[in-house]
């Protein structure tokens, strides 16, 4: 128990530990150690099927309509979960709620693989199996944004943010290298049989970690605890500005830097597996130099300027990617989106989670990943329909021109100082 911090103030007497406050500092609090080495784990897992779903209904359909809409199906049931975790988050054990929630999707793919190797995985059986996932989805990632708050002192909260960040960094890069070599080679199955082993390592590491942080007791209804949580976003601007960069992030650039990668792979590249793991890859390398910048020189620069810059390189990567068809030309545009989504994610989470009292942060943080959850799907599904209507390369120029031109909108007039706010206690 010597290694729990209390939240706010530091150790058991309330001291906040001293000593260096670098980027790993996070990492000498063993239960936040513990916690992230589990939610990297499952990280990884999670690419492994992400990747080999696409994979196998572009084979099954050859259809970017279908390729959205399997996207759309893991995704959308969370726009209607995570509020509900967000709330239980700040009523039970956020831990707990993580728990059930690895087990469930261990459960989950484990019948995918069952289905895969018995040849009786279907399109639409692999799209209801993925509505199962996208639900349960939703009650792991509000625990998880809202878990690092009560695993280290106050002071390192902002560390601790961006090393949650960098582990879903290493996850996207680990994960789509081991995919390519699998899908290449021996096909989804195997994928799918990561994904449950490293679900199984994900639980046994987590539930290791100790949480001294109770729920504060609370006779409030759990709908009018809910509707509270929604008064708050709606009174403060600088968050309804992070849900409003999060949706157009989402919708116009990440739809294709994961949902519709297949389908680009496929349409512009002519590659197969191997080219859309070496894609992903890319995307994953491009994060890991995002956050080696962000963990040193890029932690002093205003995240407003940051945050002005991103969707303009993000944008300019997908063009890259239109640009030619070659593939080594897609990989450098897609390691300049990878790059820019790091920083995007991590400058808004730190203004975000720097802004919350504790008693409403798993209900923010559920609604944030709700505007992260609503663009995916959205921009996923409708990106698919018009790339079988047109083409993927147009799609994706006409989805890179919106994006910086949102992005502009949202910048004029100073409108991003908001994110440079800092908590005014602590």
């Amino acid at each position: 128990m010597g290694d729990l911090p209390d939240p706010a103030t530091g150790d058991e007497q309330g001291n906040v530990p001293r000593g260096p406050h670098g980027p790993f500092a996070p990492l000498r609090h063993g239960s936040f150690a513990r916690f992230l080495a589990a939610n990297t784990i499952c990280n990884v897992g999670q690419f492994l099927q992400g990747l080999a779903v696409p994979f196998l209904i572009n084979q099954l359909t050859d259809s970017n309509t279908w390729v959205g809409a399997a996207a759309f199906a893991s995704l959308i049931p969370a726009v209607v979960s995570t509020p509900i975790s967000g709330t239980l988050a700040d009523r039970v054990d956020r831990k707990r709620i993580l728990l059930a929630a690895y087990a469930l999707q261990m459960v989950i793919t484990g019948g995918i693989l069952a289905l895969h190797l018995t040849d009786h995985l279907t399109p639409w059986r692999i799209i209801w199996l993925l509505l199962a996932s996208g639900a349960v989805a939703g009650f792991q990632w509000a625990p998880i944004q809202s878990l690092s708050a009560v695993l280290v002192p106050r002071l390192l909260l902002p560390q601790a943010i961006r090393l949650l960040s960098i582990s879903f960094t290493v996850g996207r890069s680990v994960g789509p290298a081991i995919a390519a070599l699998m899908l290449a080679f021996a096909g989804p199955g195997l994928a799918f049989a990561g994904t449950v082993l490293a679900y199984g390592i994900g639980l046994t590491l987590l539930s290791t970690v100790q949480c001294r942080w109770e729920p504060g007791s609370t006779t409030e209804p759990f709908l009018a605890q809910f509707r509270s949580g929604i008064d708050y976003v709606r009174a403060n601007p600088a968050i309804r500005l992070a849900l409003r960069l999060s949706f157009s992030m989402a919708f116009l650039g990440s739809a294709f830097a994961y949902s519709l990668t297949a389908g680009v792979a496929d349409d512009l590249f002519d590659a197969g597996g191997g080219g859309l793991g070496a894609l992903a890859m890319m995307l994953g390398l491009g994060s890991v130099l995002g956050g080696v910048y962000i963990s040193g020189p890029g932690g002093r620069v205003r995240r407003s300027r940051l945050e002005a810059a991103v969707a303009l390189t993000f944008a300019c990567g997908m063009l890259v990617v239109t640009a030619t068809p070659w593939l080594v030309v897609g990989f450098v545009g897609y390691l300049v989106m990878g790059m820019a989504h790091m920083l995007h994610g991590v400058t808004v989470n730190t203004a975000l989670q720097l802004q919350l009292d504790e008693e409403y942060r798993g209900r923010v943080m559920s609604v944030w990943l709700v505007a992260l959850l609503g663009g995916l799907p959205l921009g996923s599904i409708l990106g698919g329909v018009l790339a079988d209507l047109l083409s993927m390369r147009w799609v994706m120029v006409g989805y890179a021109v919106l994006l910086a031109a949102t992005f502009g909108t949202l910048t004029r007039g100073g409108g991003l100082a908001l994110l440079d706010r800092e908590p005014a206690t602590g």
